[in-house]
């Protein structure tokens, strides 16, 4: 049985203990081997000995039924492993808190069912995550996750494309249809109610608006009255806001386009998309920008 983790990190060794200590061994320590007697051999021995069991009371079936269960939850965890070493770097400097030995459970213990590669993928990035911070993703995200289909996961992935300022999902007609934003609730990715944002822009003047982290929207107002932007949003739940970190930086110039037409229909005169480079001081910035053309 080949290696599980081969440690040549900080993230990969911390990675190798926080599977050691899920399953009640002592870790194997930094710049050491963590392989596959960490977990697959414990649970295949675990399995072998009800296997015996039962072929010694004759329920040969029941027998071979456990072992192929098995067998595949096994694989499982193994692949979900195999997909979280993939998000370390080398000489990459992470938390030495240690992970919580009640996350680790529950995780292991949902993803021995996961056997989609996509959603196995996910569940990669969170271990791996959550290895390199502790607590960056509750036992309720972990719980909100294990009762979503791989459908639920890529339309989420979907809706990532149109969040605004940190923790909101625009839902207007020009993001996502009535039955997607039901669906996001249903999941829990989202809250229920109803939100308007205001982007309102005084006669000849202009707004600037913070769309995520490294973008800015600044909204120019050349009449000499008010401009009213209220697009309907909802709020991602506390468990989507941690997703939503998992979710690759997409092309988002779809989206920048679409939010340029929606603001020149309520009057907005000029669009221009800055990239954010650095933050200073009363969150300053230095920007390079382009306008934006509807």
């Amino acid at each position: 049985m080949g290696a599980l983790i081969e440690i040549n990190t900080d993230g990969l060794a911390k990675l190798g203990e926080t599977i050691c200590y899920g399953i009640g061994l002592a870790a194997f320590g930094r710049k050491k081997m963590a392989n596959a007697e960490a977990y697959a051999a414990i649970k295949q021995a675990e399995t072998e000995t009800k296997v015996e069991f039962l072929k010694l009371k004759g329920q040969e079936e029941i027998a071979k039924y456990i072992s192929a269960r098995e067998s595949r939850k096994i694989n499982n965890v193994k692949s979900v492993v195999e997909k979280a070493t993939s998000h370390f770097m080398e000489e990459e400097k992470v938390s030495n808190e240690p992970v919580n030995t009640n996350w680790t459970n529950r995780f292991f213990s949902i993803v021995e069912d996961i056997s989609d590669e996509t959603l196995q993928d996910i569940w990669g990035r969170i271990l791996a995550g959550e290895v390199k911070q502790p607590n960056s993703f509750s036992l309720r995200t972990l719980d909100l996750l294990r009762n979503v289909t791989k459908e639920e996961a890529e339309l989420f992935v979907k809706a990532s494309k149109y969040y605004v300022e940190k923790n909101f999902i625009c839902t207007e007609e020009f993001a996502l249809s009535l039955h997607e934003t039901l669906l996001l609730g249903e999941t829990g990715f989202i809250n229920s109610e109803e939100l308007t944002k205001e982007w309102n822009i005084e006669p000849n003047s202009k707004l600037e608006i913070i769309i995520d982290r490294n973008t800015l929207i600044i909204l120019h107002n050349d009449t000499n009255k008010k401009v009213w932007c209220q697009p309907s949003v909802k709020k991602l739940s506390k468990a989507g806001i941690e997703i939503l970190s998992l979710v690759e930086k997409t092309d988002r110039n779809k989206f920048y386009k679409i939010l340029t037409q929606f603001f020149k229909s309520n009057g907005v005169s000029r669009v221009f998309k800055h990239e954010i480079v650095e933050y200073g001081e009363n969150c300053s910035y230095k920007s390079i920008g382009e306008e934006l053309f509807g």
